[in-house]
């Protein structure tokens, strides 16, 4: 019985570690051209190795996986592209505020690209430096990748920042993706592309508790 103890806490170890690792749970996802990531890692990756802009939505309930899966389509893009990808990461809860997420785009522009950053620029200020950034980055053949989660919070009013960015986009220099997450319908116009989650159902969790035990 001695014996068992240290291969029963061993193999306790191993289980919550899989457990606790989205990317580990979601990783059968990378064997099927039919799920959610390979769309999204095919969208983005095509974005990225064509040097051209693009937009998808990312919708469904909370729960479902959509921000695990982005996750795992931008760690394997970071591997195959280490210098050509750089991303910004916004949420609406946060930065719904015109002033408050262009001046987080800044300050994540500058220290992504190893610049000063000021605190004491102006919403125009940071506005035409998140433009020309995106000029430099296009002309370097590198592409960001804003991540705008709580998307539902961004496209309310006025929608300034959206607006910026597509405006920005449409440049021949620069080089952008927008990926807006949301667990709520939102305005479909402000984007090429929809990826929609469902709630996983019954027999999908049954066949992840077989892939955490078997593999």
């Amino acid at each position: 019985m001695a014996a068992a103890a240290p291969v029963a806490n061993e193999a306790q170890a191993v289980l919550r570690s899989r457990l606790c690792d989205p990317a580990f749970v979601h990783s059968p996802l990378r064997s099927s051209p039919d799920t959610n990531y390979s769309k999204l890692k095919y969208l983005v990756d095509s974005s990225v190795s064509e040097a051209c802009n693009n937009s998808v939505l990312l919708l469904g309930p909370r729960g479902c996986g959509k921000g695990a899966v982005l996750d795992m389509v931008l760690e394997d893009l970071k591997t195959e592209h280490p210098d050509a990808i750089s991303v910004i990461r916004l949420n609406g809860m946060l930065h719904s505020d015109d002033n408050c997420a262009t001046k987080e785009i800044a300050r994540q522009l500058c220290l992504e690209h190893q610049l000063s950053f000021s605190k004491m620029a102006s919403s125009d200020d940071n506005t035409e430096f998140m433009i020309d950034m995106l000029r430099e980055c296009g002309l370097a053949h590198k592409t960001v990748i804003f991540v705008l989660e709580e998307f539902d919070l961004f496209a309310q009013g006025k929608q300034r920042l959206l607006y910026s960015l597509l405006d920005a986009m449409q440049t021949l220099t620069s080089q952008a993706v927008v990926i807006g997450m949301s667990c709520r319908l939102v305005c479909t116009s402000l984007s090429h592309a929809l990826l929609a989650f469902s709630p996983s159902k019954l027999a999908k969790h049954f066949q992840r508790v077989k892939f955490l035990l078997c593999v």
